[in-house]
Formats: C-alpha cells, sequence, structure tokens
C-alpha cells in the first residue's frame, strides 16, 4: 500500500490547533433561535458505526473516521485510491516534517462523540483545541485553523489537502494518520448541496454549507464563532443557531488562505462535549 506524507512544521499527533482556553466573552447573535432540536439532521448521518439519540441530554455519535470518497491517500491498490486531479498545482504527498520524511498511512480510528441534545448558547465560550473538535455528515472529523504549533494554516498544510480537502495527521503507533477536515468538505458539498447539512461541532450545534439562501456566506455575515441564526433548508420554518463552511474558489494557497477561519472562528458557541 502507498504511505502517505503530511505537510506540517511543528504538529503534535493530533495536530493543528490551539490550546483549550475558557474565555468570559458572552457575545450573543441579533437573532433568536426557536429551535434546538436537530433530531432530522441526526438521521442525516451515514457512513457512521452509530448514532444514539434516545436519551434525554446527549446524542452519541460512534465513527471509524474513514472517508466514504476516494483519496490519494489510499494506496495505489486500494479500490478507494483516486490519483489527486485538484486545482493546486503544488498539491503533494511527501514533506519534510522537522527535518524528517513523514510516512503516514491512512487508518481508521475509534471516535465516541458526546453532544448536547438541545445545545444552547455558553457563558463562558471554550477554546477549539487540538484534535477533533467536530463530526462531519459522512463520519469524518473536523479540525480548527491552526496548526501543532498554534500558527494559522499555511502553505505546508493547505499544499497536502487532498482534491476533497482533506488529509491525514502523520502517523504514530496505532493513533496517527487521522484524516479530517480543515476546510470546506468538498465532496460533501458536492454531494449535498452547497446549503445543505455538513456535520456537528461539539457543542452540539450544526455546520452547514458555505452558501444559504442562495447567497454565499462571508465571515462578515457572521459572528465571531463563524456561525449565526436563521432559517436553513432543513429549518425553513425555524431559526437556529449555526456554524457555517467558508468556501474559496481555489485550492491554492494564495487563494485558500483568504477562507479563513473556514469552519469555526476558534471558540464554541455553545458548551462543548467530549470526544474519545
Amino acid at each position: 500500500m502507498k504511505k502517505l506524507i503530511i505537510p506540517v512544521l511543528v504538529i503534535s499527533l493530533t495536530a493543528c490547533s490551539k490550546t483549550d482556553t475558557s474565555s468570559d466573552d458572552s457575545s450573543t447573535t441579533s437573532e433568536t433561535a426557536t429551535t434546538s432540536d436537530f433530531t432530522r439532521l441526526y438521521d442525516k448521518m451515514y457512513n457512521v458505526t452509530s448514532v444514539d439519540y434516545s436519551g434525554s441530554s446527549n446524542v452519541i455519535i460512534k465513527t471509524t473516521d474513514v472517508p466514504d470518497h476516494k483519496t490519494p491517500f489510499f494506496g495505489v491498490n486500494n479500490a478507494k485510491y483516486e490519483a489527486y486531479n485538484g486545482d493546486n498545482p503544488d498539491f503533494s504527498t511527501k514533506i519534510s516534517l522537522m527535518g524528517n520524511i513523514s510516512d503516514p498511512t491512512l487508518l481508521s480510528q475509534s471516535y465516541t462523540f458526546t453532544l448536547p441534545k438541545n445545545p444552547t448558547q455558553a457563558s463562558s465560550h471554550t477554546s477549539t483545541s487540538g484534535g477533533a473538535m467536530g463530526v462531519a455528515r459522512n463520519g469524518v472529523v473536523f479540525f480548527n485553523q491552526y496548526n501543532g504549533a498554534n500558527a494559522a494554516l499555511d502553505e505546508l498544510e493547505i499544499n497536502n489537502a487532498d482534491q476533497y480537502l482533506g488529509h491525514p495527521t502523520p502517523s504514530a503507533g496505532n493513533s496517527g494518520a487521522i484524516y479530517h477536515y480543515h476546510y470546506e468538505p468538498k465532496y460533501l458539498t458536492t454531494k449535498f448541496g452547497t446549503s445543505g447539512f455538513m456535520g456537528f461541532l461539539l457543542d452540539g450545534f450544526p455546520v452547514y454549507g458555505p452558501y444559504e439562501n442562495g447567497t454565499k456566506i462571508t465571515t462578515d455575515m457572521l459572528d465571531e464563532y463563524n456561525g449565526h441564526v436563521s432559517s436553513t433548508e432543513d429549518y425553513p420554518n425555524d431559526k437556529i443557531y449555526h456554524y457555517h463552511v467558508i468556501s474559496a474558489t481555489s485550492s491554492v494557497a494564495s487563494v485558500l488562505k483568504l477562507a479563513a477561519p473556514y469552519i469555526n472562528g476558534g471558540k464554541y458557541y455553545g458548551k462543548k462535549g467530549t470526544v474519545n
């Protein structure tokens, strides 16, 4: 099987994020949500081990984190291998990591997300931290906009993002090679539409695509957490708090960097759940 090389400079094994801290910031959105019942969205999760929302307080989502789409990060003899066919001429699976060539292979994981079933705005907003900050509707985990050195993602990370804007972390033992999305999950926005439901963050609030009601979303339309309250295609008669993916016109580094913070502004709007 082809082995994989991940482009990061200084990186932890779960990489790509700031330290988890709390803030007394309790900013509010300009509108009030009319529901936080996301049952219809739990039912849209797929390519996961299980989704259990039978309890009164939490929804539990289990996933192996293996993407349902093809990628160059599967070996060439794997049926899900696909050579890179995106628009970034600098894409590579090979990179020097701290003076060494990282050589990970995409691995199956075992994640359990425990999310608030009826999330509400937190009085103290916790920062996103290293590793998984949420789960996409296809079971792939979301990472934030920072690398292992707590710096904004740069060319090293971006040039290792495949045609669906995902990639794995470096491998170490049985815990590495975690495939994840930092950016717009292109496979999902192509399959389900740019206004579609993309997944959940750890605080239980949903993530939507880069368009809403025919309008492309920009960061100045959102709060500091990269979200807002409005109706969506799943909730046309309600208003829900939700995050938005920010889209770029190209996956070339100089263009994709302009779409930061991509999925989340660096803190959770609601009280975060747990992932292990």
